[in-house]
C-alpha cells in the first residue's frame, strides 16, 4: 500500500495583524516555507488542499493563485477546528488512492478582522439560540470534572502554566513567555471557573506541508528522512438523550480507536501529544477520552509534571492553543508541523527526547444534541 510522509513543514507566526496582513498573505507565507523546506517547486506540486473557517469563498484558490498554482485541483475544507486537520485527510486519502505523488496542504486564518467576543455555534443551532457559548461549556466541564473526581482548580491550572512554559521555546507561538499560578488563578474571569488564562485567544496565522507519497519521496530525493502518516482517524459527533456525563467525551474515544487501528499501533506506543487546548480543562479530559491518561487523573498527572517536557507523555511541546494561538483553520496543520519538527529531531529547546510516534488531537465545533461536531487525530511516525 501507498505510504504518505511530511515531505517539508512550514508556518508564519501565530497572533495578531493589522489588516496590511491578508489572509492570503498569511497562507502564502506558510506555503513557501513548506516548499523551501522540502526543496519542492511550484511545478511538483500536483494538487492544493487548504484548511480554513472563515477565509470566504474559494480562499483555497485566492491563495493558490498567488503562489503561482492556479490551474490545479483546489478544494477547501471546513471542519471549524478540524479544518486544517481535515484538509490533510482529504490529501492523505488522494494519495493513498493513487491520484497524486507531491501536494501543498495549507491550514490558514484571519480572525482578528472577522470574529469579536466568545466563538458561538452556528445561528440556527438550538444551543446558540439559548445563548450557549464555548467557553461556558468548558467551565461546565470543568465544574463536573472538579465535582466528579476531587481535582482542584490549581490543577486544572496547571495546564496553562506548563504550556506556556513550553511555549517559550516555540519561535511561531503568539505568546512566549512563562505565566505563574498565581496569574493564571487570578486573570479576569471568563465564565466560572475559568479564567482568561484558561482560554484560547483570538489569532491570525498559517501553517502548511508538502505531502507525498513514497514515490514522490524518491522523485524528491529525500526518501527516508522525513516522518511517515500513518493514520488519520475523523468522527462526529453522535446524538444523546436523557441524563449523560458532560466529561465521557465518547467522540475523542472512538477518534482514537479509528487511528489506532489504522496506524497498528496501542496508545502507550505514543511519545508525544499536540492537544487541542482550547480551555485548559478540554485538554484534561480529551487525553483520557482518547485513552492516554487514566480516567479521572488527567489533572493530577498535569499538576505532578507528567504532561510536560522531561515528562511521562509530553502534551503539547509547542505551546498548545493556549499560548501559540488558536486561528481556528490552522491549527491541524501548526499540530502536524510541531509533530514533523519533532520527529525529526528540530524542536531546539522543545525537543522531546527520542520521540519517534506522535498524535495530533482537533475538535472542531458543536452540535446541539450531540457529543461535538468533528474530531481529528493524525498519528506520524518517523
Amino acid at each position: 500500500m501507498t505510504k504518505v510522509f511530511i515531505g517539508g513543514a512550514g508556518m508564519v507566526r501565530f497572533g495578531k495583524y493589522d489588516a496590511s496582513v491578508t489572509f492570503e498573505k498569511l497562507a502564502t507565507g506558510a506555503a513557501k516555507a513548506a516548499l523551501k523546506d522540502s526543496g519542492v517547486s511550484r511545478k511538483d506540486i500536483e494538487a492544493v488542499y487548504v484548511g480554513h473557517v472563515f477565509g470566504g469563498p474559494v480562499a483555497g484558490q485566492r491563495v493558490s493563485t498567488e503562489l503561482g498554482l492556479a490551474g490545479l485541483p483546489v478544494s477547501n475544507h471546513e471542519n471549524y477546528c478540524a479544518s486544517g486537520a481535515t484538509a490533510l485527510r482529504e490529501a492523505w486519502t488522494a494519495i493513498k488512492a493513487g491520484l497524486y505523488d507531491i501536494v501543498l496542504v495549507i491550514g490558514a486564518e484571519k480572525m482578528t478582522d472577522r470574529v469579536k467576543g466568545g466563538v458561538t455555534p452556528d445561528p440556527n443551532d438550538l444551543d446558540a439560540a439559548q445563548g450557549y457559548v464555548m467557553t461556558a461549556g468548558h467551565a461546565m466541564s470543568a465544574r463536573r470534572y472538579m465535582h466528579d473526581y476531587g481535582a482542584t482548580r490549581d490543577q486544572i491550572a496547571a495546564v496553562a502554566v506548563k504550556n506556556h512554559a513550553h511555549s517559550q521555546h516555540n519561535p511561531f507561538a503568539q505568546y512566549q513567555h512563562a505565566v505563574s499560578l498565581e496569574e493564571v488563578l487570578n486573570a479576569r474571569k471568563i465564565a466560572d471557573p475559568l479564567g482568561l488564562l484558561d482560554c484560547s485567544p483570538i489569532s491570525d496565522g498559517a501553517a502548511a506541508a508538502i505531502v507525498c507519497s513514497d514515490r514522490g519521496m524518491v522523485r524528491l530525493g529525500i526518501n527516508g528522512v522525513r516522518p511517515e502518516v500513518k493514520a488519520i482517524g475523523l468522527v462526529s459527533g453522535t446524538l444523546r438523550s436523557g441524563h449523560y456525563d458532560v466529561n465521557e467525551e465518547d467522540i475523542s474515544r472512538r477518534a482514537g480507536l479509528q487511528a489506532y487501528k489504522l496506524a497498528s499501533i496501542d496508545p502507550s506506543d505514543i511519545d508525544l501529544v499536540e492537544m487541542h487546548d482550547c480551555f485548559t480543562i478540554a485538554e484534561i479530559v480529551r487525553m483520557e477520552g482518547l485513552g492516554l491518561v487514566p480516567k479521572g487523573e488527567g489533572a493530577a498527572w498535569t499538576a505532578a509534571g507528567k504532561t510536560s517536557i522531561g515528562g511521562e507523555l509530553p502534551v503539547n511541546p509547542s505551546g498548545g492553543l493556549l499560548s501559540r494561538g488558536h486561528p481556528v483553520g490552522a491549527t491541524g496543520m501548526a499540530q502536524v508541523c510541531e509533530l514533523y519538527w519533532q520527529l525529526t529531531a528540530q524542536a531546539g529547546s522543545r525537543q522531546v527526547q527520542d520521540a519517534r510516534l506522535g498524535l495530533a488531537y482537533c475538535k472542531g465545533g458543536t452540535v446541539s444534541g450531540t457529543d461535538g461536531a468533528s474530531v481529528t487525530t493524525v498519528v506520524m511516525q518517523s
